[in-house]
């Protein structure tokens, strides 16, 4: 019996052990392989106008296109309040007119990650909703 049980510990618990490491590594890397296949779009016949949901529309054609003097005023203020680095991408991403589902995707996180990310960037500047932190953004990237 004893000797049974020692042969279970050496022999077959690191080869169980080894395949399921291999196992989660493949799923893994294969997930992050699909995802950047993904990310990089097929040229398309004919130029398309980019698709930007109706419920974002505003918040595109709102957000200015970012020059070196925009882009350094807002890094100022985000730093100013503290945020993470993650934090203000994430912010940033939201300013440009992006979804949480779709900085979820970009950046390999959980859309209520993204969400968490958003509302303590909201909680560090002050304000309560997205609106607010937009507005605040624009009025940072105008000022002169």
């Amino acid at each position: 019996m004893v000797i049974i049980v020692l042969a279970l510990i050496n022999y077959v618990l690191p080869i169980v052990l080894i395949a399921v490491l291999v196992v989660f590594l493949v799923r893994r890397f294969s997930k992050r392989d699909a995802a950047r296949a993904n990310v990089v779009p097929e040229a398309p016949a004919a130029p398309a106008a980019p698709v930007v949901p109706v419920s974002n529309q505003a918040q595109a054609d709102a957000a200015p296109a970012s020059s070196d003097e925009e882009r350094i005023r807002i890094d100022r203020l985000l730093a100013e309040h503290n945020l993470t680095d993650r934090e203000r991408d994430i912010l940033i991403g939201v300013y440009r007119g992006k979804t949480q589902a779709q900085l979820a995707d970009e950046m390999y996180l959980s859309r209520s990650t993204v969400g968490t990310y958003c509302t303590r960037a909201y909680e560090k500047l002050g304000v309560a909703t997205k609106e607010d932190a937009l507005e605040l953004l624009r009025r940072t990237a105008s000022e002169e």
